[in-house]
């Protein structure tokens, strides 16, 4: 949980510099989501997500659709539509991508 929180602070500190920072901040913050996301895609596409880092996904779902949601709304009110949708279609496939791996480990319950 409190990894899940800290993760959730961090989003929440780029995402209002994105929509109320400076010029400097604002790209600052578009830069680290950029590279952010483009983990998270390497991430998903190289099947990371199993197992135990499956079941930390899934734990405390809510609190990343929250902080995934207000990224979302910040990139698109800064001006950054694709990333805003790379972004969303990201965090959708890493909860696919855990919803699935908790269904086929018996280990791992979600």
């Amino acid at each position: 949980m409190k990894q899940k929180l800290i993760s959730a602070w961090i989003s929440l500190v780029f995402s209002l510099c994105l929509l109320l920072g400076p010029a400097p901040a604002q790209d600052f913050a578009f830069y680290v989501l950029t590279v952010m996301t483009v983990l998270a895609w390497i991430g998903v596409l190289s099947g990371l997500i199993k197992g135990e880092v499956a079941k930390k996904l899934l734990n405390h779902a809510w609190i990343s659709v929250l902080s995934t949601g207000l990224q979302v709304y910040a990139l698109i009110a800064s001006g950054h539509p694709a990333l805003a949708a790379s972004c969303f279609l990201v965090s959708f496939f890493m909860v696919i991508a855990a919803i699935k791996a908790s269904k086929d480990e018996p280990g791992v319950s979600a």
